[in-house]
């Protein structure tokens, strides 16, 4: 059963790869066509430094997603490119440089500034997966306090404290 889902990751990961490919060369070469051929007299250095400088990013991710999507190794399946967490961060990278690329080549140089989203959701992402391990972990102090709560102890305990402060469950010698 294994052997099966591995061959399903493999198959998925090819297509997924495949497709990035194809649309990530299809993104450039029509930033490229039409925004310095098309609208050459636009383009200056600053242009192509932006250009280069945040498209070095999504082209470094597209090689890493392929160096792990599809190992040199053939009895190996790869990673699952479709997983949640890091690689969905990865791929929204991808996704935003291509709307930076489109956006730039019809509306200028002003939308390399929406690239800008990245670091943003992943200060957010951070700050909000601190703040959920801080909540489930008890963090600083969160659970010396969630024990002094009362009732936060089993009903057993509870009874023992009602019954000790009435003064019913003292020992005498």
């Amino acid at each position: 059963m294994a052997q099966k889902a591995a061959k399903a990751t493999a198959r998925k990961n090819e297509s997924s790869l495949n497709l990035l490919h194809i649309l990530s060369l299809a993104f450039n070469l029509f930033f490229i066509l039409y925004r310095f051929i098309y609208h050459s007299s636009s383009v200056t250095k600053g242009a192509i430094y932006s250009y280069v400088i945040f498209n070095v990013p999504a082209l470094g991710i597209q090689y890493y997603l392929e160096s792990i999507g599809r190992p040199k190794d053939a009895r190996k399946a790869g990673d699952d490119l479709n997983a949640g967490g890091m690689m969905e961060m990865l791929w929204d990278v991808i996704y935003v440089t291509w709307a930076c690329l489109g956006l730039v080549a019809f509306f200028g140089e002003k939308f390399w500034w929406l690239w800008a989203v990245i670091p943003l959701y992943g200060a957010y992402a951070a700050y909000t997966t601190a703040t959920g391990m801080r909540d489930t972990l008890g963090g600083l102090g969160g659970a010396a306090n969630d024990m002094a709560a009362p009732g936060a102890g089993s009903k057993r305990q509870a009874k023992m404290e009602k019954r000790t402060a009435d003064g019913k469950n003292v020992r005498y010698r």
